[in-house]
């Protein structure tokens, strides 16, 4: 299969406003565009994209707010918006006419792009299309779809764990009769955590493509097409029975029933053939959006990083680095308060985030971090900088600092500063491991361990004598978020947090040349050791943070 690379585009117009699309780009030859179901993400069509990339230049856009992509900022959106958004992306990265392959939602999209723009589409391949009876839809717009917000206790993780395994089961996942059972075999924990992790992404948003699908009348669309369009769902697929449905077609639509997954893919494979579209150009460079941090994929040697940043103002870059098994997502209060004041970037580290781990698993260090960053630095062509780097984060700053004269000044908020026998204490307890399980038991435990964090340090003893002073770091929101960074960085959950445990900081604080400023808010557990170290070292000088995070960017003595 040749190389899968991950892009960015910007759209800055369009009916939706400025926002940015995510995508998967592999192979070369005639343009297909592939559409994943929801509440997924184009990561889901790997699987097809290694089908076809040996013969096509496959582009899989991750849809309005799934995966990377930005949502519309509309709570309610029709097949025709989506649609129209697929054309605008297809604009964005110089796409002209192309094939469309979809599946499931990604069906009912590739469909309504081929029913609304026929001069743009070749033809359209749909895997599993939805045609519902009056009565179906209403049930499955009253159950099928309840919100989904983090609470304080974790149960939103049962809850979530329970109907994506459910939906592995029955369709709709919410009946539970024999009528409603699914042939599948079910699968393993770590496919069902995949799945729980891409629906974690979407958040909420998750209802809003399932009900474009549910709302729009696709057998409409079917009668009116001008697009040629093959409509087909597997055997064991629970929309298969749909396909009886469709009657009054466009003679452009031919039904064809799947048998077996392969089958039913070769199939959609044969149609794709005989509608080809023509080569596409070379995917754009990213483009900034103004007021805002953007993303872009930064190709490093074995793999790509995703950067966030903005360049706004003028001035000495600012590189804002996050802690271990965390991305950049969880410092984008600090990154998005510095825009207008200076230009800004953070990266997330190998194996972390978005980013792809280009140095393994064996002999993780903060060393082999920093050969990466300095990678990734070097290739978008930074010459000068100041790091500012958040817990674990700032040791990346000092070894980056200590061999690279691009970092003119160095911030560390807490420097990690731990006794010998708490540093051993801190590597024998701090990580437990945390393993899918069969019945979802590892998220509540990921959940309250990441909770515990925000109220006693170290958070596994949850002691009187570890309560953290200040206000509770306990906000649903925020838990929520370090909890998909957890599992986004399963591997460097335990293995980032040992390597910053075993950095050499008082060693390494010594040598230090660059103006260096120690910070931290009143409630941080090494609040007396960042000062004390900034007192040992007179480079150093030491600031008191807000205790709200928003604001440890400009005006809180960092600049």
């Amino acid at each position: 299969m040749p190389p899968v690379a991950r892009h960015f585009v910007t759209i800055r117009g369009g009916r939706f406003g400025p926002r940015q699309v995510h995508y998967r780009r592999a192979g070369r030859g005639p343009a297909v565009l592939l559409l994943h179901q929801s509440p997924m993400s184009s990561r889901d069509l790997l699987p097809m994209i290694g089908r076809l990339a040996g013969r096509y230049t496959c582009i899989a856009p991750d849809t309005p707010g799934y995966g990377l992509s930005d949502p519309f900022g509309r709570e309610t959106v029709e097949m025709e918006d989506i649609a129209t958004g697929v054309i605008e992306f297809a604009d964005a990265i110089g796409l002209g006419r192309f094939a469309l392959y979809g599946y499931h939602t990604g069906a009912m999209i590739a469909a309504a792009v081929g029913q609304h723009f026929p001069g743009r589409v070749t033809g359209v391949a749909a895997n599993g299309f939805v045609v519902l009876t009056e009565e179906m839809r209403a049930e499955l717009l009253e159950h099928y779809l309840p919100p989904f917000r983090p609470s304080w206790d974790g149960s939103h993780l049962a809850w979530l764990w329970a109907r994506i395994r459910e939906q592995s089961i029955f369709f709709p996942w919410y009946r539970k009769d024999r009528a409603s059972r699914l042939g599948f075999d079910l699968p393993s924990p770590e496919v069902l955590q995949e799945r729980v992790l891409e629906f974690l992404r979407a958040g909420d948003h998750y209802r809003v493509g399932y009900r474009a699908a549910f709302t729009w009348r696709g057998e409409q669309g079917l009668a009116t097409t001008l697009t040629p369009t093959l409509v087909t769902a597997a055997a064991l697929d629970p929309l298969h029975a749909d396909l009886a449905r469709i009657v009054g077609c466009s003679p452009l639509v031919t039904v064809t029933p799947g048998g077996s997954v392969d089958e039913t893919l070769a199939l959609c494979e044969r149609f794709l053939d005989a509608h080809s579209a023509p080569e596409p150009p070379p995917p754009p460079a990213t483009a900034p959006l103004p007021g805002r941090t953007w993303q872009q994929m930064v190709d490093v040697p074995g793999g790509q990083l995703r950067v966030r940043r903005n360049t706004d103002a003028t001035g000495r870059l600012v590189l804002v680095q996050h802690d271990a098994a965390s991305s950049s997502d969880q410092v984008e209060p600090v990154t998005r308060s510095f825009i207008g004041h200076r230009p800004v970037l953070a990266i997330d580290l190998p194996g972390h985030g978005e980013s792809d781990n280009t140095i393994g698993t064996e002999d993780v260090s903060v060393e082999r971090y920093v050969t990466v960053l300095r990678q990734a630095l070097d290739a978008l062509g930074v010459d000068a900088c100041d790091f500012y780097g958040m817990w674990g984060g700032g040791l990346v700053g000092l070894e980056l600092a200590l061999g690279d004269a691009r970092v003119r000044r160095l911030v560390m908020s807490d420097v990690l500063w731990h006794t010998p026998e708490l540093r051993a204490e801190l590597k024998a307890h701090y990580t437990p491991a945390i393993e899918p399980e069969w019945h979802g038991g590892h998220l509540l435990h990921a959940w309250h361990l990441l909770r515990d964090q925000g109220l006693f340090f170290p958070w596994f003893r949850r002691t009187r004598a570890g309560i953290l002073a200040g206000e509770p770091y306990v906000d649903p929101g925020m838990v929520h978020l370090r909890l998909v960074n957890l599992f986004k960085a399963p591997l460097m959950w335990r293995l980032a947090y040992q390597a910053h445990f075993a950095y050499p900081v008082e060693e390494r604080l010594a040598r230090i040349r660059q103006p260096t400023l120690l910070c931290a808010p009143g409630w941080d557990p090494q609040f007396e050791e960042t000062r004390q170290a900034a007192a040992a070292n007179p480079h150093c000088a030491f600031s008191v943070l807000p205790d709200e995070m928003g604001r440890w960017g400009p005006g809180s003595g960092i600049e």
